[in-house]
């Protein structure tokens, strides 16, 4: 039978907020991702963000689909033996929360290897494990600013703000270098026996997606005095337009043969005449007479209509959506994975699933569960604790 990619992969978390995105990832592909969380509160996650259904926010639902959940106080010593009894039959711990928080319960990479050697520990953390920042108090928009991703606008009264363009990078390509890492060190702990300790801070994915700039800077290529680069805003020959059905189309003729092929289809090839510019990367910044009559032009057809010309005379674009719009989209329709099921507290969900294709099935991606749901099964079938000790954790507190 065709298994899940990641079939057999036992993973232990304990996460709180974005790091859940790493224990996402792998279970979306097919990983048992074990979610612990402390009795009573859990993780907070389940009601921050502002859209809910049923009272529950959608981080969550997204976040920790998938998951199975076990309630259990790693305060207590009998929870940390429980604790190392879960780490001893997984291959990786993931720990999401602020540097060295299990470490602080005695339950650190080392004291975990000691009871499984091949180990694979990802710590993923807003400014990491190391360096003057590591006990920064910080959430998501931080990583973006400190990487020069989130600039600060300027309202009308001069105060300066988060940019309403603001997109959470740090956080969404941590989660993915984490994940990453993950892989590739079991890899390596399958074939020799060696864990590792991985060390993922949010900071520093949003710093990479700053890389092809600060690598200039780095080796000198540009300076505080350098100028920008010219806005966008002012391109031609690579910008939105407005469709006869109140969408846009994104024009990207950049380069000289993509822009005689739009114009020849058109039979406006009157619209070559003069400087075309260098073959690649040419926008025609600032040639708003051009601008006017390209307007002209994608204002005679629909949003669909241009995407379809695009194809049939192949040169670049693609059509503008409000998040609200991609579900009609036909290519969506086509590609997402859509995810769909009947959570006991939400309701009816459908959620996007991961965008990875493969000739192997996902992960059963069950909807995110609740503190604790899972505990006496996890306790049962991974652990072997009969009804007696279970029920005398219970009593105890220990697990809920």
């Amino acid at each position: 039978m065709n298994a899940p990619l990641l079939d057999g992969l036992r993973v232990i978390e304990v996460a709180i907020l974005a790091p859940n995105m790493v224990g996402m990832h792998l279970a979306d592909l097919g990983a048992d991702v074990v979610k612990v969380e402390m009795p009573g509160r859990g993780d907070y996650t389940h009601s921050v963000g502002y859209v809910r259904k049923g009272g529950l926010s959608f981080l969550h639902l997204r976040w920790n689909r998938g998951k199975r959940s076990i309630a259990l106080d790693l305060r207590t010593d009998e929870g940390a033996e429980i604790f190392l009894d879960l780490v001893r039959d997984a291959e990786v711990v993931l720990e999401g929360m602020r540097a060295g928080a299990l470490a602080k319960r005695g339950l650190g990479y080392d004291r975990l290897r000691e009871v499984n050697p091949a180990l694979v520990f990802c710590a993923t953390s807003g400014f990491g494990q190391t360096g003057p920042f590591r006990d920064l108090a910080t959430h998501g928009v931080a990583y973006d600013a400190y990487a020069g991703l989130a600039l600060p606008e300027r309202t009308d009264d001069g105060f300066p703000a988060i940019p309403s363009a603001y997109r959470d990078i740090g956080t969404q390509a941590g989660g993915l270098y984490a994940a990453l890492g993950v892989l590739a060190a079991v890899t390596r702990a399958r074939a020799t026996g060696e864990g590792a300790f991985l060390d993922v801070a949010q900071a520093d994915a949003a710093v990479a997606w700053s890389a092809g700039a600060l690598d200039a800077v780095m080796s000198g290529a540009l300076t505080p005095d350098t100028p920008p680069p010219a806005s966008m805003r002012e391109a031609v020959r690579y910008q939105y337009y407005d469709t006869s059905d109140g969408r846009t189309i994104l024009f990207q003729a950049s380069e000289r043969h993509f822009f005689v092929k739009f114009c020849t289809a058109l039979g406006r090839t009157d619209l070559l005449e003069g400087d075309l510019g260098e073959e690649f990367g040419e926008h025609a910044s600032g040639d708003v007479a051009l601008r006017r009559e390209l307007a002209a032009i994608f204002a005679t057809r629909t949003q669909q209509e241009w995407v379809d010309f695009l194809l049939e005379v192949d040169v670049p674009g693609a059509p503008v959506h409000r998040v609200a719009e991609l579900p009609e989209d036909p290519n969506f329709v086509a590609r997402a994975d859509i995810v769909e099921h009947d959570h006991p507290v939400a309701g009816p969900l459908r959620l996007l699933g991961t965008p990875i294709k493969a000739d192997a099935p996902r992960g059963p991606m069950g909807p995110a569960p609740s503190t604790g749901e899972h505990t006496d099964e996890i306790l049962r079938t991974l652990l072997g604790y009969d009804d007696a000790r279970i029920a005398a954790l219970r009593a105890a507190g220990t697990v809920a």
